[in-house]
């Protein structure tokens, strides 16, 4: 099955009016949150995630909370590879960190998230790798929606590499519903 059928199978392609994390509205919403409640897809998505990440090189996988995290989780396991993650703010207790996992200056990481648009989730992360003193040149995503992010990402020497595109999820979805 591909990726964007499989999308639609678990109902993670949602229609109506929604408030993107970048504060766009868009009629379209992709819920990559629902994935890990379907083993199947979600084992398919993270095989598929590490088939691409084996493209690239790095030492560690970081997960962006909160989407990303499952996906980076699966895909350190699959390829016995440290996982670290990023917090969206700084904790207010314990160790206050963002960044959390353990991990050596100047090691490689690839970042994870579920959906990309403007980057700028991709673009914080990157910020918190570097002021740790981590590298990061690669991040992966399931769905790219092509509103910006690569173009951002890019502009701080790193490419983003989707699964798929939200373009070709409502193609397909047009295909499998129509």
């Amino acid at each position: 099955m591909r990726v964007e059928e499989l999308l639609w199978s678990i109902g993670a392609v949602q229609r109506g009016v929604f408030k993107l994390s970048s504060g766009r509205i868009s009629n379209v919403y992709i819920d990559l949150r629902k994935l890990p409640s379907h083993p199947r897809e979600f084992k398919l998505v993270v095989d598929a995630l590490s088939r691409e990440a084996l493209n690239y090189s790095f030492n560690i996988v970081c997960g962006i909370a909160v989407g990303g995290l499952p996906l980076a989780t699966g895909v350190a396991l699959a390829l016995s590879k440290p996982l670290i993650y990023v917090r969206r703010d700084r904790k207010d207790h314990g160790t206050m960190k963002q960044l959390e996992g353990d991990f050596e200056p100047g090691a490689k990481a690839i970042l994870v998230d579920d959906v990309a648009t403007t980057g700028g989730s991709l673009l914080e992360a990157l910020k918190v790798l570097r002021s740790s003193g981590l590298i990061a040149d690669t991040a992966l995503v399931v769905v790219d929606r092509e509103e910006g992010a690569r173009e951002a990402l890019e502009a701080e020497g790193v490419r983003l590499v989707g699964l798929t595109t939200l373009k070709r999820v409502l193609e397909v979805g047009a295909s499998v519903q129509g």
